[in-house]
């Protein structure tokens, strides 16, 4: 029973990242410049600054960074003339980006529930978070950047194709962790299916039981074409300005694994 295939979508009540333990292993692998688990490694998180720095903003435009993690990209808009709020509800990561970038606003806070009313020229989401949302959160969180962006402001986002998710195959494991891990600082037991929900969407569930009681997870990931993607973004207000292979700028590619969207606010559209 603990590791039933969950119905599409479904929630858990367990959320990882309010672990404070599990919030620490993530900024680890946020900062560890060698690995892709958290975010990208520094020379693709430059190029991506480089591009999005390159596109028609206004001077001195200001950017809302969502799920920002410890600012790494955040800091690099701000070195470079654009006025920056950064988003994230890791308490950990936040505290980081303060310390480390005190010239850039950092807010401790969901983007789901952001209040935020024509403010922006541009608002980022990177590496993919937009698939990890299910449906209706996606819903909401296109309301809510279409309400935080001015006029013609530009919504820049990234996601996984399903041609992403070819590889993966469903499956089970169990890991036994008796000096911790990843997870917790206690000896545990992680127990790791995989699900697919057809050719577009995947789950990763976790069981994870320690001397604390157990918790378990169900990570979500959703791959997108264009034409998904602008099924969800045209009703909520969005524009097609151009597509991507990534968000490094590299023009769009039929057999790529991820999609960069650069969308624009449709002005005859309420938010």
């Amino acid at each position: 029973m603990l590791m039933k295939r969950p119905a599409l979508y479904e929630r858990t009540k367990d959320l990882f990242w309010n672990d404070p333990y599990t919030a620490t292993q993530m900024l680890k692998a946020h900062l560890d410049p060698n690995t892709d688990a958290a975010s990208r490694k520094p020379e693709f998180i430059q190029r991506c600054a480089d591009w999005i720095l390159s596109l028609p903003l206004p001077e001195h435009a200001r950017l809302l960074d969502i799920g920002c993690g410890p600012g790494l990209y955040a800091k690099r808009f701000t070195e470079r003339g654009l006025r920056v709020t950064g988003m994230d509800f890791s308490e950990r990561s936040i505290a980081y980006a303060k310390e480390h970038d005190p010239c850039s606003e950092y807010v401790l806070g969901d983007y789901l529930a952001m209040e935020y009313d024509s403010a922006f020229d541009a608002v980022t989401l990177i590496y993919c978070d937009y698939g990890a949302l299910i449906p209706g959160e996606r819903k909401e969180l296109l309301r809510r950047v279409h309400r935080a962006l001015k006029p013609g402001g530009l919504f820049l986002f990234d996601v996984n194709t399903p041609r992403h998710l070819d590889a993966r195959k469903p499956k089970k494991a169990i890991g036994v962790n008796r000096k911790g891990g990843f997870w917790s600082p206690y000896a545990h037991i992680c127990l790791h299916a995989g699900y697919l929900y057809g050719e577009s969407v995947a789950a990763d569930r976790y069981a994870v039981l320690d001397r604390r009681g157990l918790r378990r997870y169900n990570l979500w990931e959703t791959g997108f074409t264009q034409q998904s993607l602008l099924g969800e973004a045209t009703p909520a207000g969005f524009a097609p300005v151009d597509f991507y292979t990534d968000m490094t700028g590299v023009p769009y590619a039929d057999d790529s694994e991820t999609i960069c969207a650069v969308l624009r606010k449709d002005e005859r559209v309420p938010t």
